[in-house]
C-alpha cells in the first residue's frame, strides 16, 4: 500500500508506531543489550523492505527493555511485569532438581514463598513464567501469551501452570512436543499459545482441534467427544497397591558380568554371600523391549553402615563411587545414609515381601 501510494508521487506517511512499544526484561546485561540491538536491525530492514530510508538516528538507547530478574526484585518482593497486548518469551529451562544448584538456597526459598499457592514447589523454574503471564491474562493487562518450555510441561507438578491456564482463559495453539537446540543440546520443548478468550479455530501440532487440553492433548475436529485426562482421578482401588520405585541418588547399579562375578565370590565376614545385597534391577525399558542386563547393589532400607561393610565388594563398589557423589547433596538424609539409595521405599518393599 504505502509503495503503491509512492508511485503516485504522494509521501508515504512515516509509522507511529515505534520501537518504544516492545518491552522486555533480561537479566543477562549483554543478552539485554543484543535484544536491544537486534530489535533496532528489525526496524531498519523493516524500513528499507517498505520503501522507506531509515533517518532517525540508532542513538536512542531502549530502556523498556530492562535488565534486571523478571520474578523477584532486589528485596525478595514480586518483580512486577509491565501491561502489554502480548507476552511472547523463551523461558530459562531449569528443572527442579537443578533450581537451588544455580540460584542458590535463599533466593529459591524467597522465590518458593513469593508464588507460594501459584507455582508448586516441585515445579520447573520456567513455570514461573506462565504463572506470571496467566496472572496478567487474567487481571486484563494482556490479551495474548505465548511462551517456549521443556515437554515435562505437559505433566507432574509442571502441569499444574497449564491447570490454571484452563482456569483462567484457553490454550488456543500449542506443540506438544518439538525438537530445540539450546547451546548446542538437542532438547524435547512445548510451545503454548494462550488468552482469557479466543474465538479462532484452535490447533496443536499444526492440526485443527476443537480443544486442547492442560496435557497438550486435544479434542479432535469433528470428534463426537474426547478424553481429558487431566480431570482422571486417583483410583482408591490403588491404594496401597501401587507405588513409586526407589530412587537411586547415586550409582549403585552396575553390568551382569559383574555382578555374576561378585556372586560367585566365598561368604564375607559376617558368612552371609553377596546375593543377599547384589539383585538384578529393571526399569519399563526392560519389560517393553530387551534386558538390559543391569543389576544393583541395595543395602535395602535400614541397613546400619557397619553391617553394609561386611558385604566387602558390593561396599567397597559403592563407597567409591557413590559416597563423593552423596557428601555433596543438599538433603541431610541423602549423606548420612550414603551407602543406601536416596529413597528406599519400604511400603512398596513391604507389599513385595512374599511374593515370587
Amino acid at each position: 500500500m504505502l509503495l503503491e501510494w509512492e508511485e503516485f508521487e504522494k509521501t508515504a506517511a512515516f509509522p507511529s508506531v515505534g520501537l518504544e512499544n516492545v518491552m522486555g526484561i533480561e537479566i543477562n546485561p549483554y543478552a539485554a543489550e543484543l535484544a536491544r540491538m537486534t530489535i533496532w536491525i528489525g526496524e531498519i530492514q523493516w524500513m528499507m523492505q517498505h520503501g522507506f530510508s531509515h533517518s532517525r538516528p540508532v542513538l536512542n538507547k531502549l530502556d523498556q527493555i530492562a535488565c534486571r530478574d523478571a520474578l523477584l526484585n532486589e528485596d525478595g518482593t514480586e518483580a512486577e511485569w509491565p501491561a502489554a497486548d502480548y507476552i511472547v518469551g523463551n523461558p530459562p529451562f531449569l528443572g527442579d532438581k537443578k533450581i537451588l544448584m544455580e540460584l542458590g538456597d535463599e533466593y529459591v526459598a524467597k522465590l518458593r514463598r513469593v508464588y507460594d499457592g501459584r507455582v508448586p514447589g516441585g515445579a520447573d523454574l520456567v513455570t514461573y513464567w506462565f504463572a506470571k503471564a496467566t496472572d496478567s491474562l487474567e487481571a486484563g493487562r494482556t490479551w495474548r501469551a505465548g511462551l517456549v518450555a521443556t515437554n515435562s510441561i505437559r505433566g507432574g507438578q509442571n502441569r499444574k501452570a497449564l491447570d490454571r491456564i484452563r482456569e483462567v482463559g484457553t490454550i488456543f495453539n500449542a506443540w506438544s512436543d518439538r525438537d530445540w537446540v539450546l547451546e548446542g543440546a538437542a532438547v524435547r520443548v512445548s510451545i503454548v499459545c494462550f488468552a482469557k478468550s479466543f474465538s479462532g479455530k484452535r490447533r496443536l501440532d499444526g492440526r485443527e482441534v476443537t480443544e486442547i487440553y492442560p496435557d497438550l492433548t486435544a479434542h479432535e475436529f469433528g470428534a463426537a467427544n474426547g478424553t481429558d485426562l487431566t480431570i482422571a482421578k486417583q483410583l482408591p482401588e490403588n491404594l496401597n497397591v501401587v507405588f513409586m520405585g526407589s530412587t537411586k541418588v547415586g550409582a549403585f547399579d552396575i553390568p551382569g558380568e559383574l555382578a555374576r562375578q561378585w556372586l560367585t565370590l566365598p561368604a564375607n565376614p559376617n558368612g552371609r554371600p553377596n546375593r543377599d545385597v547384589v539383585k538384578p534391577w529393571a526399569n519399563a525399558a526392560d519389560i517393553t523391549r530387551r534386558s538390559s542386563d543391569t543389576w544393583i547393589v541395595d543395602f535395602g532400607v535400614d541397613m546400619a553402615e557397619r553391617e553394609a561393610a561386611l558385604y566387602e565388594v558390593p561396599f567397597q563398589h559403592v563407597a567409591k563411587r557413590v559416597h563423593e557423589e552423596r557428601m555433596k547433596n543438599r538433603r541431610e538424609a541423602y549423606r548420612i545414609s550414603w551407602w543406601r539409595f536416596g529413597e528406599t521405599r519400604p511400603a512398596l518393599r513391604a507389599k513385595l515381601l512374599g511374593l515370587t
